[in-house]
Formats: C-alpha cells, sequence, structure tokens
C-alpha cells in the first residue's frame, strides 16, 4: 500500500516536472509591455467610468430637481 503512494507521488513529480518544462516564461521586456498595457487601459477605463458616472449624476440631479 505504501509502495503505491510512493509510486504514485514519484510519477506525479515526472509528469509535473514535464509539464513545468512546457511553460513559457515572459521576458522582462514582455512583462513591462504587458504591466504599461494593463496600466494605460486601467487609466483609460478610469475616466470613461467616471466621464459616465459624471453624465449620469446630473442627469438624475436634473431629472430629480
Amino acid at each position: 500500500m505504501l509502495k503505491s503512494y510512493v509510486s504514485a507521488g514519484i510519477t506525479f513529480v515526472k509528469e509535473a516536472w514535464i509539464e513545468l518544462s512546457k511553460v513559457h516564461f515572459s521576458s522582462p521586456k514582455e512583462t513591462v509591455q504587458a504591466t504599461l498595457a494593463v496600466v494605460v487601459l486601467t487609466f483609460v477605463m478610469a475616466i470613461w467610468l467616471g466621464l459616465v458616472d459624471l453624465g449620469a449624476t446630473r442627469l438624475v440631479r436634473q431629472l430629480l430637481s
């Protein structure tokens, strides 16, 4: 019984190592580019949502007054 657990564990580690060797790790340049893209997109979305909120607030105030 213990032997089967050890054998299954060894098989798992071997298969995990094979899968890990297939992983592509980003270069530092790719990481910086992706980070900049996320920051810029976040900034653009913040401006868009702020403008929509401002417009909705003004519309509601007009309707309620």
